[in-house]
C-alpha cells in the first residue's frame, strides 16, 4: 500500500498526533509545574510539620531561661560545698622597734615576729550553714521545674493556637471555594439576566469579606509562630515551625480526687513553699549555733636578732649581744552569748519563725487558688469534649445539608441570595466552633498538666 492512497492518510494521523502530543506538553507545561509545585510544598509541609511532644523536647532542651535555672542549680550546690570549708588561716610578720637610722629591717630591729592564726568554728556551724545552702539547691530544683512545666503548658497552648489558625485558614478557604463555585453556577443566569446584579455583587462581596479575615488570621499564624520559637529557643524570625494537619485528641482518665490529691504533692510551685519552709527551719539551726563561741589558735615565732634587750636606754657597748628566739601560743574564743550582744541572734530567730507561718499560709491561699484552676479546667475539659462532640456528630452535619439546601433553592429562585450567604456563614461559625472545642480540649489538659505538675 506504499504506492496506494492510505499514506497521506496515514503522514496526515501521525501529523495529529504529533501535534496532539504538542498540545497536551503544552498543557502540562502550564499548569503540570504548578501542580508539582503545589504538591511539593504540601508535602515539604508534612515532612516538617512536627507533634507537640517533639517541640516540648525541643523547649526543654533549647530554652534560654531552663539552661538559666539549670546554672542556678550548679551554683547553689558549689556554694554548699565553699561554706563548709575552714576559714583561711591568717599569716603576719612584724619587724618590730627599727632604727630611723638603718634600713637593716632583718637585723637592727629588736625583734621579727611571724605569727600564723586560725579560726574554728565550734558547734556544727560550717556544716549547718552548708545545710542551709543544701536547702536553697532544692528551692533552685523547685524553681526549675516550676519553669519547666510552665514552659510545657505555653508551648502546648501556643502550639494548638497555631493548629487552630490553620483549621480557621482552612474553613475561610473552603468557604471562599464553596461561594465561587456558586458564582459558577449562577454565572449563566446572570449574563441571561436571570440573576440580578445586586446577588452576584453581594456574593462577590461576601468573599472579599472572607479575603479580609483571611489576612487577619495570617497574620496571627505569624505573631503565634514568634512566640513559639521564642518559648523553643529558635531563631525568632524562622518560620519552620508547622502544626499537624490533624491529632488523636487526648483524654483525661484521672479521677478529680485524684488529681487533686496530686495537686497537693506533686505541684513544683507548693514543693518550693515546703523546700523554702525546711530552708528557713535550716536557718534558725544555724542561727542558734551562732551561740556557741569560735576558737580561735595563733602561734608565734619570736627572733631577737640583738638579744633580749631591758630597755631602750640599755648600755650594750660592752655586751656582745647575740641572737635569741622563742615561741608563743595564744588561744581566744568570742563571747556571743555576753547580754548586750545575744539579742541578735535571738531577734533573728524570731524573724525566721514569722517567716515560716508566713510560707505556711501562702501555701494554704495558693493551694486553694490552684485547686479553684483545677476545677474550672476540668469543667473546661468537659465541655470541650461534649462540644466536639455535639458539633462533630449532629451541628455541622445539620448545617452541612441546611447550607446545599438554601443553594439549591436559591438555584431555583425559591430564595435570596442573603439566604444563601447566611447559612453559608452559619456553616462557617459552626466549623469554626468545632475546632476550637477541639483545641480547648487539648488546651485544658495542658492547664490541669499545669496544676498537677505533669502528666
Amino acid at each position: 500500500m506504499v504506492n496506494g492512497k492510505c499514506l497521506p492518510r496515514l503522514i496526515c494521523f501521525n501529523e495529529l498526533n504529533r501535534g496532539m502530543m504538542e498540545n497536551v506538553e503544552q498543557i502540562f507545561n502550564l499548569f503540570g509545574n504548578k501542580l508539582i509545585l503545589l504538591l511539593v510544598l504540601l508535602l515539604n509541609i508534612g515532612l516538617h510539620a512536627q507533634s507537640v511532644d517533639s517541640l516540648v523536647v525541643e523547649a526543654v532542651k533549647n530554652n534560654p531561661q531552663l539552661k538559666s535555672l539549670q546554672y542556678k542549680i550548679t551554683a547553689s550546690e558549689k556554694r554548699s560545698e565553699s561554706i563548709n570549708t575552714l576559714p583561711a588561716p591568717n599569716l603576719s610578720v612584724e619587724f618590730s622597734q627599727v632604727p630611723t637610722n638603718s634600713i637593716d629591717i632583718l637585723n637592727q630591729s629588736n625583734s621579727n615576729n611571724f605569727a600564723l592564726s586560725q579560726m574554728f568554728p565550734l558547734g556544727g556551724k560550717l556544716n549547718a550553714m552548708a545545710d542551709v545552702e543544701r536547702k536553697n539547691t532544692l528551692v533552685e530544683g523547685n524553681n526549675y521545674e516550676i519553669y519547666k512545666i510552665n514552659l510545657t503548658a505555653q508551648v502546648k497552648m501556643s502550639y494548638y493556637t497555631l493548629w487552630l489558625i490553620d483549621r480557621k485558614i482552612e474553613v475561610q478557604k473552603k468557604n471562599i471555594g464553596l461561594i465561587n463555585d456558586v458564582i459558577k453556577s449562577i454565572e449563566s443566569s446572570y449574563y441571561t439576566n436571570k440573576i440580578n446584579q445586586a446577588d452576584f455583587l453581594t456574593l462577590q462581596s461576601e468573599i472579599a469579606s472572607n479575603e479580609t479575615q483571611l489576612l487577619i488570621l495570617e497574620k496571627q499564624k505569624e505573631a503565634e509562630i514568634y512566640k513559639i520559637n521564642k518559648l523553643l529557643g529558635r531563631n525568632l524570625d524562622s518560620k519552620e515551625v508547622y502544626a499537624v494537619a490533624d491529632f488523636s485528641a487526648d483524654l483525661l482518665s484521672t479521677s478529680q480526687s485524684k488529681l487533686e490529691e496530686l495537686l497537693g504533692y506533686s505541684n513544683p510551685s507548693l514543693k518550693k513553699m515546703g523546700s523554702m519552709i525546711e530552708m528557713n527551719k535550716a536557718m534558725i539551726d544555724a542561727n542558734n549555733r551562732e551561740l556557741i563561741p569560735d576558737l580561735m589558735v595563733q602561734g608565734m615565732f619570736m627572733r631577737m636578732p640583738r638579744g633580749m634587750i631591758l630597755t631602750s636606754k640599755s648600755d650594750l657597748s660592752m655586751l656582745d649581744p647575740k641572737t635569741e628566739t622563742m615561741y608563743s601560743l595564744m588561744f581566744s574564743i568570742n563571747l556571743p552569748f555576753a547580754p548586750w550582744a545575744i539579742n541578735k541572734y535571738k531577734a533573728k530567730e524570731e524573724e525566721l519563725y514569722a517567716g515560716i507561718n508566713s510560707i505556711e499560709y501562702e501555701k494554704i491561699d495558693m493551694q486553694r487558688e490552684m485547686t479553684s484552676q483545677l476545677k474550672a479546667a476540668l469543667v473546661k475539659y468537659n465541655t470541650a469534649v461534649d462540644l466536639t462532640k455535639l458539633y462533630n456528630d449532629k451541628v455541622i452535619p445539620l448545617y452541612s445539608k441546611a447550607a446545599e439546601s438554601q443553594v439549591s433553592a436559591y438555584q431555583n429562585n425559591r430564595t435570596g441570595v442573603t439566604t444563601v450567604i447566611d447559612s453559608y456563614r452559619m456553616l462557617l461559625m459552626q466549623q469554626m466552633n468545632f475546632y476550637m472545642s477541639k483545641a480547648d480540649t487539648q488546651m485544658s489538659l495542658a492547664e490541669i498538666e499545669l496544676m498537677v505538675g505533669g502528666k
